[in-house]
């Protein structure tokens, strides 16, 4: 893997432009028709070039394979955290359309999409959103503490009954603090995911023993069709029981505060939901 100087990047594509369009690299004044550079041939060669340098000037003057060391980097580690400076406040947002915002700002080659539970979870673990049942919907919702909504966080009901659910809010305060402590957040979201997973493993029974009570329990319950286990979050089947049941479609554009609760459980416990909505 090599890395290019990109100010000198930036002055040899300007100059392949130049030659490209016949002109003198340096001057920037037309060529005599007998230089080389009216070739055609190398005109073409030219625009190659052109083509080539500008892509690797796009990727921040880096290219070659990549190392496995770079594939097992976590999104911490490599996120271009110096874009979020471009950030302009445009209007309240909930969290999932505030991420999309920033990943505009990112360069090309370098779009790395955040989750919006990544943002939540962390949230949630510093104090400033909670789950609760609310009680004119009956339903758990993420809301925002009393630390939160110092923070600038806010709810707004939407949706029509008996669908009725909560939508939380960043004003311009909020997101100012969510680009401030990035770097921090996406660290310790990696950190508290680890620690969930290992606490999790740790918990667990054993293999053998869960095999055991599986074949207990199927043996001695009745069959209970169009059922769903939605705790057992690790079991593709009842995965899908428990969508089916919430009559949920995975959408690129549903923000992932709006999906059913069991679903938001389920995207904490590390399932993601395949393009026609099979886990993987």
């Amino acid at each position: 893997m090599s890395t290019y100087d990109l100010k000198r990047l930036e002055v040899a594509i300007q100059y392949i432009r130049r030659m490209s369009d016949g002109k003198n690299p340096v001057t920037n004044r037309p060529a005599p028709e007998n230089e080389v550079l009216n070739n055609m041939n190398v005109h073409r060669c030219l625009k190659f070039i052109d083509e080539v340098l500008t892509d690797v000037h796009k990727s921040g003057g880096t290219v070659g394979m990549i190392s496995q060391r770079a594939l097992k980097q976590s999104v911490s580690e490599i996120f271009p955290y110096d874009a979020l400076a471009q950030y302009r406040y445009l209007q309240d947002q909930q969290i999932s359309y505030f991420l999309k915002q920033l990943e505009e700002y990112l360069p090309e080659g370098q779009k790395i999409p955040v989750p919006a539970t990544t943002i939540t979870l962390w949230m949630r673990e510093n104090g400033y959103l909670e789950k609760k049942v609310l009680n004119d919907t009956g339903k758990e919702n993420s809301v925002p503490t009393r630390k939160g909504e110092n923070l600038g966080l806010y709810m707004e009901k939407a949706g029509a009954y008996p669908n009725e659910y909560y939508r939380v809010f960043y004003n311009e305060s909020a997101q100012r603090f969510i680009i401030d402590n990035f770097r921090r957040i996406l660290t310790e979201s990696e950190e508290i995911r680890e620690r969930n997973r290992r606490e999790k493993k740790k918990d667990a029974p054993p293999r053998s023993a869960r095999q055991s009570a599986g074949n207990t329990k199927q043996s001695s319950a009745p069959s209970r069709q169009g059922t769903s286990n939605v705790t057992d979050s690790g079991n593709p089947d009842n995965i899908s029981q428990a969508l089916m049941q919430h009559n949920f479609k995975p959408s690129e554009s549903a923000p992932v505060e709006d999906l059913p609760q069991e679903y938001y459980d389920m995207l904490s416990e590390g399932w993601a939901p395949s393009d026609d909505g099979v886990p993987w």
